[in-house]
């Protein structure tokens, strides 16, 4: 003579075609994130936690049940599904079976309080395991993205400070040769950057070289303008070199006011030129031929 447990069982998996498809229809309703699931795969899974819960039911052993609830919870995590799309599923789950129970109840007049009360705790269990396994899996890839993202942004940092070097010529002399496009972020680092040098190295002149540059607009060249006026407000000479034709109409169609920036042609003057505000000046080297005897 079989349990009701066993009856039970039974009964569940004779209607388990009727259940999964009304849960699919009501999960599918309720939730974006379960309307944008592949169709197989829903079914699939919501048809193995049937037949895993009459199982439970029938064996009255929870450890095949509840390693399918977390299971399912670690893939709805990394399928990208919310906790709200989660609970809608198991609160139509539960409102599904107890509906199932009621109709074995009403056919099976010893249907027991204890036997509704064993179908109750497999359901707790079942949401406890598959939030908490959700919840472990989405807290995982949060902090997984976070350090992504740190490194990335580390990354891009890096790649910023390469694509703009500082570099100390002479004493008292930095250059700054300015390769590719310029956006407004960048154009403000590259003002952070000199300004932090020019103070730890007491620089007095400061040569940016534009002649890596394609082109520059309206907020490039203003920021430009402020890096400048800013290392001069603190006793710094800037002086510009690399200006190319193109961009040097650009300017004068902006307007820009270059009112005590040195300009240059190139690199090689803008050298000279620092260096004769140094008070120096740079002569060749003279060579001594030796004596013939």
């Amino acid at each position: 003579m079989t349990s009701i447990f066993t009856d039970l069982q039974d009964f569940l998996l004779n209607r388990r075609t009727e259940i999964l498809a009304e849960l699919a229809r009501r999960v599918q309703e309720q939730s974006e994130g379960y309307a944008n699931l592949e169709q197989e795969d829903m079914l699939s899974t919501m048809s193995t936690t049937i037949e895993e819960l009459a199982k439970a039911i029938g064996t009255q052993d929870l450890a095949s049940f509840l390693s399918h609830a977390e299971a399912v919870g670690e893939m709805r995590a990394l399928g990208g599904l919310s906790l709200n799309d989660v609970l809608v599923a198991i609160n139509n789950f539960r409102a599904l079976t107890w509906e199932a129970l009621e109709a074995f109840a009403a056919q099976r007049p010893d249907c027991t309080p204890a036997t509704v009360r064993l179908v109750a705790d497999l359901l707790a269990h079942f949401q406890r395991a598959m939030v908490n396994s959700f919840d472990v899996t989405y807290r995982g890839l949060h902090h997984q993205l976070r350090d992504q993202h740190e490194q990335i942004t580390s990354q891009q940092q890096t790649i910023r400070e390469l694509s703009t070097p500082i570099l100390p010529l002479y004493e008292g002399i930095l250059v700054v040769p300015l390769v590719g496009v310029i956006d407004s972020f960048r154009a403000g680092q590259i003002m952070e950057r000199l300004l932090t040098a020019i103070a730890e190295r007491q620089s007095d002149i400061v040569i940016i070289d534009i002649t890596g540059v394609p082109v520059i607009d309206t907020a490039v060249a203003n920021y430009l303008l402020q890096t400048a006026r800013a290392a001069q407000l603190i006793g710094v000479q800037v002086i510009l070199v690399g200006i190319g034709p193109e961009i040097a109409q650009t300017i004068v169609q902006l307007g820009v006011d270059l009112h005590g920036i040195l300009i240059g042609a190139h690199l090689q003057n803008g050298i000279e030129l620092a260096f004769k505000q140094l008070g120096r000046v740079i002569k060749p080297v003279m060579t001594t031929k030796p004596s013939v005897r």
